[in-house]
């Protein structure tokens, strides 16, 4: 049984499926003369036709309408062997990236045959604690000034409404500062949507300030602004039970990424790759 599980967690296994999945589909449409000239519409077929018809009208076809699925169900195959037979689908970009599609898709198929385990999930939360913490939450109100409107007055009207604010002598129903296009109070949020909603430097000054006191200016790509943090979160390392669907997640499609990165080089030595690189004209 070890054997069997180090075997399936082997990326040259996930490989030698991929490849063999390949082969078998390579025979299935590279038929011989006398199979590529006869169309089987088979029982399981007729029931697959059905059944997409079914949950598409909610009811059973009836004698004719199924007869009419299957006759074009024929005339599909029949325009699809004609076409790849007249090279239709040579040079066509559209074709060339849906194969491309499909093959990876299968890739996927195979190499989620194969689960993590808990030893995997847990070593891979270990190697990137940075990607999964939680970072800090902080609600705050915000007064801005527009450094150009105020000029040489600006840093006095600031320390003057400053003030005023941890006085008491005033308070945010009154208009205070300049107009922004942003909300004067914020609700716990994470840094990042902090960042996206002011900028970098803004959330690292913010996040550094005492609680329950006006502080500032705080300087963000719109201007100037006092902050008052009203609640602050710390962040934190999760355990791996309370995020364990998100780094299972991050973890299959890092697995998918490598395998298919290892599959695609082993196909390719089959190849002699040619890149002819255009002669760069003197101007």
């Amino acid at each position: 049984m070890f054997l069997m599980n180090k075997l399936l967690k082997d990326p040259l296994f996930h490989f030698l499926l991929i490849g063999a999945a390949l082969f078998l589909i390579f025979n299935v449409f590279n038929k011989s003369e006398d199979q590529e000239n006869t169309i089987v519409i088979s029982a399981a077929d007729i029931a697959a036709l059905q059944a997409n018809f079914s949950r598409t009208w909610q009811r059973q076809p009836s004698e004719k309408e199924l007869s009419g699925i299957i006759e074009e169900s024929i005339r599909d195959e029949v325009a699809y062997r004609e076409a790849l037979a007249m090279g239709l689908d040579r040079d066509d970009p559209y074709v060339r990236r849906r194969m491309r599609m499909k093959t990876e898709l299968l890739m996927e198929d195979i190499i989620s045959l194969t689960p993590a385990t808990d030893e995997e999930i847990n070593t891979f939360l270990v190697e990137n604690r940075d990607k999964f913490k939680r970072q800090p939450e902080i609600a705050f109100s915000q007064i801005f000034f527009n450094a150009e409107k105020h000029g040489d007055s600006l840093e006095s009207e600031i320390n003057t409404i400053k003030q005023q604010l941890q006085s008491s002598q005033t308070d945010l129903s009154q208009d205070l500062g300049d107009v922004i296009m942003l909300p004067q109070n914020y609700p716990l949020a994470a840094l990042n949507i902090i960042k996206r909603q002011f900028d970098e430097a803004f959330a690292e000054q913010i996040v550094t300030l005492e609680p329950g006191i006006w502080s500032g200016p705080v300087v963000s790509t719109y201007g100037v602004h006092l902050v008052l943090i009203r609640d602050r979160v710390d962040g934190y390392d999760p355990e791996l039970t309370e995020i364990r669907p998100v780094v299972e997640r991050e973890f299959m499609a890092n697995r998918r990424k490598h395998i298919k990165e290892e599959a695609y080089k082993k196909l390719q030595e089959q190849y002699e790759i040619v890149v002819e690189i255009p002669l760069v004209t003197a101007q």
